[in-house]
């Protein structure tokens, strides 16, 4: 039996020059695809942050005070009418004040309005109830300077209060739309936790890469230091670091989604005290002026507050809107972070073509 002689298969060696050649390439591909990366991470957050800060937190909170103004004209009327001054006052200063405040605030509303299609038609109705109940107030005001007209000036100004509480409902949802937006903003600007590895991955790729093209440098060449690479490994840790702060600046936002919670808060309990405390007018108005005013308003009697509570200080609320916008504000002061990225990933590229260069020239005329 003859058997045949195995001859172990010989190593391809690759030539130095394709070698070099093929390194250069890869460590420009990774440069690439880390300044696209790069880039856009930066530039997502910078872009979220400028929303936030310009448009969404306006819209959140302009739609808040808009219901508190609204409440407050609400109550302001009917303590005139309580009271006696809508004789000679009507609904009041602080009624039209308030209505004034009310009007400026859903204008900025409908400016900086990100809740899309659905909030554009909530704004619609809530314009269309504000005429209506501005309407009724008139009216009520028209018959209590009318001698004996107080009891259908109630009547009115019971009307006047439900189309009040329908349009702050909506404008309650509207809110809840324009801070849903927010929401969505914040979690699509690419850099949280989660997140933040694959952003870093590109920069930390290059960097081991340029590390081991040092290594096989220093190995064949018998040359410990390549000062171009060396240079463009510490830019790629500048942009690691780069990144970082752009986590940084997220994480601002974080704290600017939840200071305007803190902030809604504060604005819901005093709408909640000061519509307490209209109610509770209103049903000794009712109760004043009609003796039974049908089932509707027998329930609502039954079923009002007693009006005690006390609104905040405004102060408060002052202080609460400026320290979101501060917060908003600082999250887009990235100290030239898109310009240092976008120049260090360049700088990088050409530091690897001048680093290999000289390499890949030595070997033009050889294998």
């Amino acid at each position: 039996m003859t058997t045949g002689t195995l001859t172990a298969a010989k190593p391809v060696r690759v030539p130095t020059r394709t070698a070099l050649s093929r390194l250069r390439a890869v460590l420009l591909a990774g440069t690439l695809v880390m300044l696209v990366t790069s880039v856009l991470a930066v530039r997502n957050v910078l872009d979220t942050a400028e929303v936030v800060r310009d448009r969404t937190t306006q819209a959140v909170l302009e739609t808040a005070a808009a219901r508190n103004a609204l409440i407050s004209a609400d109550n302001a009327a009917i303590t005139s009418f309580y009271s006696g001054d809508s004789q000679l006052a009507g609904p009041g200063r602080e009624y039209e004040n308030q209505m004034t405040v009310a009007s400026q605030s859903l204008a900025r509303v409908a400016e900086f309005n990100q809740a899309g299609e659905a909030g554009a038609s909530a704004l619609e109705v809530v314009e269309g109830l504000v005429a209506a109940y501005s309407g009724s107030i008139g009216q009520a005001d028209a018959h209590y300077r009318r001698g004996g007209g107080a009891l259908i000036g109630t009547a009115d100004l019971w009307y006047a209060s439900r189309l009040l509480h329908e349009l702050v409902g909506v404008l309650t949802d509207l809110q809840t739309l324009q801070r849903q937006a927010l929401d969505r903003q914040i979690a699509a600007d690419g850099m949280s936790q989660g997140v933040l590895p694959l952003w870093l991955l590109p920069p930390a790729t290059l960097l081991v890469l340029l590390v081991l093209t040092q290594v096989f440098l220093g190995r064949r060449f018998r040359r410990v230091l390549n000062v171009p690479l060396i240079a463009a490994s510490l830019l790629t840790i500048g942009i690691v670091a780069a990144l970082g702060w752009t986590l940084v600046l997220a994480q601002r936002l974080d704290e600017v989604r939840d200071r305007t919670d803190v902030l809604l808060a504060d604005r819901q309990a005093d709408i909640v005290a000061l519509d307490a405390r209209g109610k509770a007018m209103l049903v000794a108005l009712l109760k004043e002026k009609c003796g039974y005013c049908g089932v509707s308003v027998d329930t609502f009697v039954a079923g009002a507050p007693r009006g005690d509570a006390v609104p905040g200080d405004p102060a408060r609320i002052t202080e609460g809107a400026s320290e979101v916008a501060t917060l908003a504000g600082s999250a887009t002061r990235t100290g030239g972070l898109p310009v240092f990225v976008s120049a260090a990933a360049l700088a990088d590229g050409v530091l690897i073509l001048l680093g290999l260069y000289a390499r890949i020239d030595e070997y033009r005329y050889r294998a």
